[in-house]
């Protein structure tokens, strides 16, 4: 039989194994989809590949000048972000409402915010086409931000009704005997002890809205069409471009890693005191 030492170094190769399969799995994919983008047309399926070469931007360069990817950009991050900072706006204080207070109805309305989140998005999409025929708001930016603001507050007020939840009510307490208003505790106490939580929401809320692809594609025309559509529009029948296409799959996941790896330290800390808050 093993012993016990035996046990916790095989037992430790494995955890290693797992995490070395896992990141392969993970990380495989952008770096081949990051080689194809730096290669011209000729040498992106080479068989067998070719892994030393010379890198060209060419690629890039038709994403942005002949493409106009820029403006694609450009509308995802105006979208994305006003979503998430109205979402954010409302979902805060509707969580601290969920976490502190009681009233008729409240699992009900908590359901009916996690219904918008978790049912598909084709179930709202026709509903959706046909109001904003209507409204005049087809093609806009206001429409697809409203969409997401939509689509993400069930999530916001679902994850930080936990935070919320965690919170000492002590510490609310002593400062509504200081004399704080409801409003003044949630600024002064809640949010600030929230902010891992808060950060860790948000970039789930990015990410879902920068990655939204079926909303934008039937709800939008030139106008207001986002980065996942752009790269589409470069999927035609007569030619597929794969290295434009992968440069643009390349510059999409970018800001989400670059935002990512800019609030880590929240974003890490918001998920464990999540799911302590959970527990």
């Amino acid at each position: 039989m093993l012993n016990a030492n035996m046990r916790q170094r095989l037992s430790g190769i494995a955890r290693s194994l797992f995490v070395a399969v896992l990141m392969f799995a993970t990380l495989f994919p952008f770096y081949w989809t990051l080689l194809i983008s730096l290669k011209n047309q000729s040498d992106a399926f080479q068989v067998p590949p070719d892994l030393i070469f010379m890198p060209t931007l060419e690629n890039y360069e038709e994403l942005f000048v002949t493409g106009s990817f820029g403006r694609y950009f450009f509308n995802s991050f105006v979208v994305c972000v006003l979503s998430i900072i109205l979402a954010l706006l409302v979902g805060i204080p509707s969580a601290y409402i969920f976490a502190r207070c009681e009233f008729r109805f409240k699992k009900a309305f908590f359901y009916v915010l996690l219904i918008t989140r978790m049912s598909p998005g084709a179930v709202f999409v026709i509903p959706y086409f046909i109001a904003y025929k209507e409204l005049g708001l087809l093609d806009t930016y206001i429409g697809l931000t409203l969409i997401y603001f939509a689509s993400n507050l069930g999530i916001i007020v679902w994850s930080l009704r936990a935070f919320m939840e965690d919170i000492p009510i002590s510490l609310e307490e002593a400062a509504r005997i200081d004399g704080c208003s409801l409003l003044q505790t949630l600024f002064r106490i809640s949010i600030p002890l929230a902010t891992p939580g808060i950060a860790s929401t948000a970039i789930l809320s990015f990410i879902f809205s920068w990655n939204e692809f079926l909303f934008a594609l039937l709800l939008t025309r030139q106008k207001v069409q986002t980065a996942p559509i752009g790269v589409l529009n470069f999927i035609v029948f007569e030619k597929m471009n794969w290295g434009v296409i992968a440069a643009g799959a390349i510059v999409i996941a970018l800001p989400v890693i670059f935002f990512g790896i800019a609030i880590r330290k929240y974003y890490v800390k918001g998920l464990t005191q999540g799911g302590l808050a959970g527990d």
